[in-house]
């Protein structure tokens, strides 16, 4: 009768310890049923911050393939070329030359991007700087047109290639601007404060690169419809001449130099003199009034010796 008993009691137990571990487990899944539905991100597939980051990297995964990919016939993949040169000018008719080359500029639709001059008139050596900016279409014609002004020392020009990198900006902002449509629509759906700040960081996050790589696109446009020329002018008394290099030249030009050398220090020897010549009169005035004084003590002196021979005698 006892051993029924206790076969019971331990019975008992084992359907009460069951019971119970049935009632969690029903428990649990009903919490993180009742978890996942308040976070608001079941629509997307998204049930905790690492899920939605994960989701993000992704570039969103519940999209098709064919959306991923990316299709080229979207964006403007024209080519894309930033032209920029180097034109330096000597000129006999200085101010005639500077006005031409504002006028060209002018007339092809340009603008200067920067302007500067250096010496005077009197002394002839003049030079003046320039940085304008040129509509593409115009960049040819100027070209061959500002070549012609005074005498063309020297010319480059480079030619920059960027089309691949405008369509990545293109693409780049198109996948930003979709993110940040997914991501106002998470916002509008989210039910409590964290996931609300969460989603509102990265809002700010997608806001601040598409405002960049809209400023980028901005620069690109601007060098493509925009090419760059700098100008140097310069006054000069003959042009500079090109020649073949061969000994007879160099000798002429060691010979040439030498005596422009010589040239140069006799008329800083004379300019020297001119600039001395006051301090130089002032000293030599200075010289003749000694010498004067000294001259006419001595005279005096002398006739003093003759007058104490005179008396002695």
């Amino acid at each position: 009768m006892r051993k029924r008993f206790l076969a019971l009691v331990v019975v008992s137990m084992m359907l009460f310890a069951m019971a119970c571990g049935g009632a969690d487990s029903s428990g649990t899944t009903e919490f993180a049923a009742t978890e996942s539905k308040s976070s608001g991100y079941d629509s997307f597939g998204l049930t905790d911050s690492g899920d939605y980051e994960a989701y993000e990297e992704a570039g969103y995964s519940n999209e098709s393939d064919s959306e991923v990919d990316v299709d080229l016939e979207e964006y403007d993949t024209s080519r894309k070329l930033i032209y920029t040169s180097y034109i330096n000018l000597e000129s006999k008719t200085f101010d005639d030359d500077v006005a031409a080359i504002k006028d060209l500029v002018t007339s092809n639709g340009g603008y200067f991007e920067s302007t500067s001059s250096y010496g005077n008139e009197e002394y002839g050596s003049r030079s003046a700087s320039f940085t304008a900016r040129i509509p593409s279409d115009k960049y040819e014609a100027f070209m061959n047109s500002v070549g012609e002004v005074g005498s063309l020392a020297s010319k480059s020009e480079s030619v920059d290639d960027i089309t691949s990198s405008y369509v990545d900006v293109q693409a780049r902002l198109k996948s930003l601007n979709t993110k940040l449509e997914r991501l106002q629509e998470l916002e509008e759906q989210a039910e409590n404060l964290e996931d609300l700040l969460e989603i509102e960081d990265r809002i700010n996050e997608v806001q601040y690169q598409i405002e960049s790589y809209t400023a980028q696109k901005k620069a690109y446009d601007d060098q493509i419809d925009y090419s760059t020329v700098s100008i140097d002018i310069t006054e000069v008394a003959t042009y500079s001449e090109v020649k073949a290099d061969t000994a007879w030249n160099r000798f002429v030009e060691a010979f040439s130099s030498s005596f422009a050398g010589f040239v140069a220090f006799i008329q800083a020897f004379v300019i020297a003199i001119i600039y001395l010549l006051p301090y130089l009169i002032l000293i030599a005035i200075i010289l003749c009034i000694i010498f004067f004084v000294r001259k006419k003590k001595g005279k005096g002196f002398s006739f003093k010796k003759k007058d104490k021979k005179a008396d002695q005698s």
